[in-house]
């Protein structure tokens, strides 16, 4: 028996948050992040993954740890190839 066509490979990329001292952790997904909708992330624990079926994702981290300052680090991207699953830490 031959089968036409293959499986769709999904992609998807989990986003690492290590570090419990975050005060809300900004992420974009697509090919044109960082530009786009942000989704905001707060209260996370250390065993917090978040995955998105993406092949772009970009991520920034307020700074002053536990404290809002309202400012946030720089963009940190990371793509993913057809089909892979990767991880992508918070800067």
């Amino acid at each position: 028996m031959l089968a036409l066509g293959q499986k769709a490979n999904a992609t998807s990329i989990t986003l690492d948050t290590t570090d419990t001292e975050l005060c809300e952790v900004q992420v974009t997904i697509g090919p044109e992040a960082p530009n786009g909708p942000i989704h905001r992330f707060t209260d996370i624990d250390t065993d917090d993954r978040y995955t998105f079926q993406t092949n772009k994702l970009c991520n920034r981290r307020s700074v002053g740890g536990e404290a809002c300052t309202g400012e946030y680090t720089e963009w940190a991207c990371c793509e993913a190839k057809d089909g892979e699953d990767i991880t992508c830490r918070v800067p």
